[in-house]
């Protein structure tokens, strides 16, 4: 059965995280990614401290269903060779700091002329036009602080929290996906291909959504509020006797069933909690009377009588209880994989779709494609490939 992508080839320049997640995404769908690394390799491969057949893990949840060639861009010879890749590809895929694709002369402009219907998909820190003239390089927390991310994370009165999870570069790789596959949409029709461009800021600043409208139309900039939600009450983080629990009981049934497991099921028709505004105005008394309540008893109980009432909850739990838990085992969220007699552990693909068969690869060894590709796209004999290995260009 195909993949959705099946016949859609990618260059993959991208390193790091943004763009490698990016191209995962687009591989585990069925293109083909061609991940095109320096002789050296990507910089993740020997990211600390845990390691599979000699590359990181931190490498290997990345860059699944990839191949990988190995290519100098820096020499004529290699940037010969790319664009005899680039002539039988659809897209060119980067996460170059803003100005090195340019250098490298591996950006649209240059890529289109060996292609009139290549796509190029760039994701930088602030876009491929903005007032920083020295071409500033950023990572994930320096766009998290940025964003106003950084600042509305954490408790009330202590200082910001960085996520957990870099969302700039996962957010805008997200983004370097739908908008690579809208231009391949437009391709089909037009027959044109053009530039994606995409930048971590933008992509963070835009997942403010209703937090951002807020303030762009009040004027009020959000305090911390922990794991509280700005509009709804309660909804939020609470402890108990053993483990801490997510309760989400913002619309009015919600609520009273949450009443009446707790025991006060008046509390569901008093009139500072028996609507959605009269608890959003008084979360400062309910909240401390519901966790008095809930710190009573053991947070396994509370989950299971909650559920019982069909209302919105959850154990806080840590990674380990995460990837024990049925409902994501059921859906093959976490995969077995082998590289060179080991195994590997990966997460799974969270788009499931009906007319494709899920078929996972692990990530390539480095330069473990160059002759295959090579070979078969740009027509290299093996004395060239020899010659062009010899001289520093291929591994």
């Amino acid at each position: 059965m195909a993949k959705s992508l099946a016949g859609i080839r990618i260059l993959d320049l991208s390193t790091m995280m943004a763009g490698p997640f990016g191209a995962q995404m687009l591989g585990d769908l069925g293109a083909e990614i061609i991940k095109i690394e320096t002789l050296d390799g990507d910089g993740t491969r020997t990211f600390q401290p845990h390691f599979r057949d000699g590359d990181s893990l931190y490498y290997h949840s990345l860059n699944r269903n990839k191949k990988s060639i190995a290519i100098n861009l820096k020499s004529e010879q290699g940037l010969a060779l790319f664009y005899k890749l680039v002539e039988k590809s659809d897209v060119v895929w980067d996460n170059f700091r803003a100005g090195v694709k340019e250098k490298l002369k591996v950006d649209y402009e240059h890529v289109v002329q060996h292609n009139p219907k290549i796509i190029s998909t760039s994701i930088t820190a602030f876009g491929s036009h903005n007032p920083f003239d020295d071409n500033q390089p950023s990572f994930d927390l320096c766009v998290q602080a940025m964003s106003g991310v950084l600042d509305m994370n954490g408790e009330p009165d202590q200082p910001p929290v960085k996520l957990s999870i870099p969302m700039a570069d996962l957010g805008s790789g997200w983004y370097a996906v739908v908008g690579t596959l809208a231009a391949l949409c437009e391709r089909n029709r037009t027959g044109c291909g053009q530039k994606v461009d995409i930048a971590m800021l933008d992509s963070l600043t835009s997942l403010h959504t209703y937090e951002g409208v807020y303030y762009l139309n009040s004027g009020i900039v959000p305090t911390r509020l922990g794991t509280a939600h700005r509009s709804s009450v309660p909804y939020q983080m609470f402890p108990t006797k053993t483990i801490y629990i997510a309760i989400v009981a913002s619309l009015d049934k919600f609520w009273a069933n949450v009443a009446k497991v707790v025991g006060h099921p008046e509390w569901a028709t008093d009139e500072r909690f028996a609507t959605i505004k009269g608890r959003f105005e008084n979360r400062n008394v309910l909240i401390p009377m519901l966790t008095e309540e809930l710190m009573k008893k053991d947070g396994e109980y509370w989950i299971a009588e909650l559920r019982k009432v069909k209302v919105p909850c959850g154990p806080v739990n840590d990674l380990k209880q995460t990837f024990n838990e049925p409902l994501l085992l059921a859906r093959d969220m976490v995969l077995d994989l082998e590289r060179g007699g080991e195994k590997i552990k990966l997460l799974g693909n969270p788009i499931k779709m009906s007319g494709s068969a899920d078929d996972f690869v692990a990530a390539p060894k480095l330069g473990e494609h160059t002759d295959a590709v090579l070979s078969t796209l740009a027509g290299a004999s093996p004395e060239e490939l020899a010659t062009l290995r010899g001289a520093g260009v291929i591994r």
